[in-house]
């Protein structure tokens, strides 16, 4: 295959839209050769995604970036791709022949190494991409894997993205205590009823924070292992935390302050505790935290696994908060065809435009499943929360998917939260904001507080399963396509919310502008009857293709006479 000389991508110098680019457009820099180990890859289509936004607004304050010099190391963003082999190296070329169709997983790991694609390795917003050898490699073997040649460009570029909500629903927590971890003790004042831990402590690293006598007195368990006693809370990071005792609000953030990544976090308390704590949200989310409780005072009802639930309540309430953007819509179409599929559905939105557009999109769906879907916006004159209590009754939601980052997403249903039920944190949000999380429902109610970040390729390739089935569909959340050249004002088109789907950039069509998928008959009308009666599919892309190509020839012909 014959390549060219030169690579148009789009190279972000770390300050904002305006540095995203030169001069508005993509730049070319020398197109690499794989080495043998690794792969040159024609980006096919690349998916534009919230996270791209934020990167691109926060620059150093996003939590992969920080310390990053962009002066010296600027970065090609793009971790949405559809991909096709175009050359690889000799240690690879038999598994990945010149042709060959496949989607990555972006974030890779090789010796515990963090090579990230789009964030700290060059991404997918070009026309073509180097994959080095840790995506074939990696600590959980190959990131790169073969698709079938019938699924859309977009649909493959919308498998990462579609992971990371089935990843959602997936545990990754510490479910025990970590063996020769550091473990805390807290044990608050005036304790007067007895606590049993009665599980192993499988470290030797155990610190009391509060009085031996109290502790002596009241808690049983933990003898055979030899503990540290102090007055108050140490400056130190902590594996296991394990709180007896109902400490007052700021005790209780201070102590989840304290809590190590991939910590737990296990509340006991005395007498009833206050419903919510004060949490960093943005570590819940990043740090893959587990927090458990127990009204009786025992250390094993904590761990007991029917603590445990990471998928719908069958025939439950699902509260979507923050909904009408792109993740919220496919949070609702996983749950429409879940086979655990809720009975009720709330859609919550700040505004009613986008989720008018999700009634029109969804109405199909919805008529054939046997669910319920209730789109509220806070922006409509009733008071919604009255209106959610009408829906959930006294009983509350059993599910509620946080699927927009900040706080108020957040404050604005976790009252609604049944016992049992389960507050997924799906939405990431920057380090320092605190959000009322409810700890102490964790504790009597048997709440359930998760969350994850990002997706594996496993989850990928679950997703290329449940698209076979049916129960998912990438191409229907395509909302607009465009050229490399389109790729700036699709990436503003997202952080304005301007459509309630995917944005599709197909960079070899490099010069397509920005097409809203409900007015392409104003680009063709071939193809937009094609699509409107049709929808969004790998026939309507190689459709897009022919014309594009016969547009441009029209234009080199005009031009050369």
């Amino acid at each position: 295959m014959n390549l060219p000389e030169k690579n148009a991508c789009w190279i972000f110098h770390g300050k904002g839209m305006d540095s995203f680019g030169d001069l508005n457009a993509p730049v070319e820099i020398t197109l690499p050769r794989p080495g043998p180990g690794e792969l040159l890859a024609r980006v096919d289509a690349f998916a534009i995604c919230a996270s791209d936004v934020k990167m691109i607004s926060m620059g150093n304050d996003y939590p992969l970036f920080k310390d990053r010099d962009f002066d010296r190391h600027p970065v090609i963003l793009g971790h949405e791709l559809s991909l096709t082999v175009v050359a690889a190296g000799s240690k690879i070329a038999s598994t990945w022949p010149v042709g060959k169709r496949f989607g990555v997983q972006p974030d890779v790991y090789l010796n515990n190494e963090r090579f990230c694609i789009g964030v700290n390795v060059p991404g997918g917003m070009a026309e073509y991409l180097l994959l080095g050898e840790e995506v074939f490699l990696s600590d959980h073997g190959s990131c790169a894997f073969p698709v079938a040649d019938e699924l859309s460009y977009a649909a493959v570029a919308q498998t990462e993205p579609l992971a990371c909500v089935e990843a959602a629903f997936v545990q990754h927590s510490r479910q025990h205590m970590l063996p020769e971890g550091r473990v805390l003790i807290w044990l608050d004042e005036g304790i007067s009823q007895p606590y049993r831990l009665d599980l192993p402590f499988v470290s030797q690293n155990i610190t009391v924070a509060g009085s031996r006598n109290c502790f002596d007195a009241y808690v049983s368990g933990c003898r055979e292992n030899e503990l540290k006693y102090v007055s108050n809370l140490p400056d130190e990071v902590w594996d296991d935390m394990i709180i007896l005792g109902n400490p007052d609000e700021a005790m209780m953030t201070q102590l989840t302050e304290r809590l190590a990544v991939n910590g737990l976090f296990c509340w006991l308390p005395q007498s009833k505790p206050q419903d919510y704590v004060p949490m960093d949200i943005a570590k819940v989310h990043y740090n893959k935290l587990n927090l458990l409780g127990a009204a009786d005072r025992t250390l094993s009802t904590a761990f007991s696994h029917n603590k445990y639930r990471y998928d719908y309540q069958p025939g439950g309430i699902l509260i979507i908060s923050g909904g009408a953007g792109t993740m919220g819509r496919i949070h609702l179409l996983r749950a429409l065809k879940s086979p655990r599929a809720p009975a009720n559905i709330i859609v919550l939105a700040n505004t009613r435009s986008r989720l008018d557009r999700m009634v029109a999109d969804f109405a199909g769906l919805v008529a054939s499943s046997a669910t319920q879907v209730h789109y509220l916006a806070l922006q409509d004159s009733f008071n919604y929360k009255s209106k959610i209590r009408e829906i959930v009754g006294e009983q509350g939601a059993s599910d509620i998917v946080v699927s927009a980052p900040g706080i108020e997403p957040i404050n604005n249903v976790v009252e609604f939260l049944a016992d049992n039920g389960t507050l997924n944190l799906f939405s990431g949000t920057r380090y320092g904001q605190f959000g009322q999380l409810p700890l102490g429902r964790v504790a009597a109610a048997n709440v359930s507080v998760i969350a994850s970040s990002g997706s594996s390729v496993k989850d990928q390739i679950r997703v290329l399963k449940k698209i076979g089935l049916q129960e998912a569909m990438p191409d229907f959340n395509v909302a607009a396509i465009g050229g490399l050249l389109a790729a700036k004002q699709g990436v503003e088109a997202v952080k304005v919310g301007r459509f309630a789907g995917k944005v599709v950039i197909y960079p070899q069509l490099k010069s397509l502008p920005l097409l809203p998928l409900d007015e392409l008959d104003r680009w063709d009308v071939e193809l937009g009857e094609h699509v409107a009666r049709r929808g969004w599919s790998r026939e309507a892309e190689i459709m897009l293709e022919r014309l594009y190509k016969k547009k441009c020839m029209s234009v080199t012909s005009r031009g050369s006479r």
